[in-house]
């Protein structure tokens, strides 16, 4: 008879146990789970874990090629929108968590396409997501945005041939949108600056064959990797059963800005509680955690009766 098991990613999490204080303050089943499951460090963030568990190998490059599972046809590339901040002799990039509506992306757009018109077309896919379709393949490599997010950008810099132009273009854009009116009203009314973009997401995927019975959660990147691998059996919320074989999923990322101990009782109360109990019931056979650019834990009926943990 085929086995049950769950992969459960849990993005956000990271920030909350990295930190030695917060450790008593993690409901019963989840402290259960983690103190009596094998744990493995996982350096992978969420958007590469999940490409990963979606791809025929693992992805080593520095880059994420999330413009090659999307719908749009052509050479694409991602130009997202970004606010650098200069600390000492670093910039420091951030991109997530800025507020920034679709008019204010439109005349952001509006202020760098002539800066882009050689090379190709900058395009609003949302307010913090823009899309440059480009004339011919540059041969660069990038870094994804996810993994450059509150770091120094030097270590993140693109490689390649075209590198000296890819440079010089992304420094030209800095001092457009430096002098935007746009950006002069956001600082004014204490709003971060628009003053970069961040390009990255080039590269082929090739998804794996192997099938997930179900795939559950919510995330745009999850819906296009789910389209890779047609077989996949894709839901928003989970079953009230996990079937045979090897399912996903992925939690709503906690936001750790918010009242993130309540959110945490709630997951134990509606997630960690019963997976413990199908545990002791073995009604499913093994449990992976992955909380990215922390840690995985693998846990079995079994692990239960690790007494000494």
């Amino acid at each position: 008879m085929a086995k049950t098991e769950l992969t459960i990613v849990m993005p956000g999490m990271a920030a909350i146990l990295s930190q030695e204080i917060n450790r008593n303050t993690i409901p019963p089943y989840l402290t259960k789970l983690i103190s009596k499951a094998t744990k493995v460090e996982m350096v992978e963030g969420v958007s590469r874990s999940l490409f990963n568990h979606f791809s025929e190998s693992p992805l080593t490059s520095s880059d994420l090629p999330i413009c090659d599972v999307v719908p749009t046809k052509g050479v694409i590339i991602k130009a997202d929108p970004c606010y650098l901040h200069a600390d000492r002799d670093r910039l420091l990039l951030f991109a997530k968590g800025i507020t920034l509506t679709e008019q204010e992306s439109r005349e952001l757009i509006g202020e760098i396409q002539p800066l882009l018109s050689e090379i190709g077309e900058l395009k609003l896919i949302n307010a913090s997501s823009w899309q440059l379709e480009l004339n011919h393949v540059p041969d660069i490599q990038f870094s994804a945005l996810e993994e450059v997010e509150g770091k120094g950008v030097d270590a993140y810099l693109p490689v390649g041939e075209d590198r000296r132009q890819w440079l010089s273009l992304w420094n030209e854009v800095q001092m457009q949108l430096y002098n935007a009116d746009l950006n002069q009203h956001r600082m004014a009314s204490q709003q971060l600056p628009i003053n970069s973009v961040w390009f990255w997401g080039m590269g082929n995927f090739v998804p794996t064959q192997a099938v997930w019975n179900t795939v559950s959660g919510q995330s745009e990147l999850l819906t296009q990797l789910v389209g890779t691998n047609p077989s996949a059996n894709y839901r928003v919320e989970p079953p009230e059963a996990w079937p045979n074989g090897k399912n996903l999923w992925l939690l709503k990322e906690v936001d750790t800005e918010s009242d993130w101990q309540a959110t945490l009782q709630d997951l134990d109360r509606t997630v960690f509680g019963p997976l413990w109990q199908q545990l002791s019931k073995v009604a499913i056979d093994k449990v992976i955690l992955q909380i990215p650019q922390f840690a995985e834990y693998h846990i079995t009926p079994y692990s239960r009766w690790r007494f000494w943990r």
